[in-house]
């Protein structure tokens, strides 16, 4: 199986979350649950996009390499691998003052 990239799996995510909030599912309750209990696992820690979505939220307020690895008790190559990961996805992220941050 491929690999979604950080893009095409907020997609997802944010489509999931769309068609559950608008009742996408209509009176199919079984979907309907599946549907959430998905959203609920992509935004885990457990989850490469829950982690993602850590980061973000600490890239938004500035954060260090340490921070990072701690939040998502993950290594720092990893770390890296996903700034790299964000950056091809277009997001732009800068160094300032010791801190990463998503620049704009």
């Amino acid at each position: 199986m491929q690999q979604m990239s950080f893009s095409q799996t907020q997609a997802v995510l944010k489509a999931l979350e769309f068609a559950i909030a608008k009742g996408g599912f209509g009176n199919n309750a079984k979907l309907k649950k599946t549907a959430q209990t998905l959203v609920k696992n992509m935004r885990s820690n457990e989850s490469l996009s829950g982690r993602h979505e850590k980061l973000i939220g600490l890239l938004r307020k500035g954060a260090t390499i340490s921070e990072m690895i701690k939040a998502t008790a993950s290594s720092r190559r990893t770390i890296f691998r996903y700034l790299n990961q964000f950056e091809d996805a277009g997001l732009d992220i800068k160094l300032v003052d010791g801190k990463y941050r998503l620049a704009g």
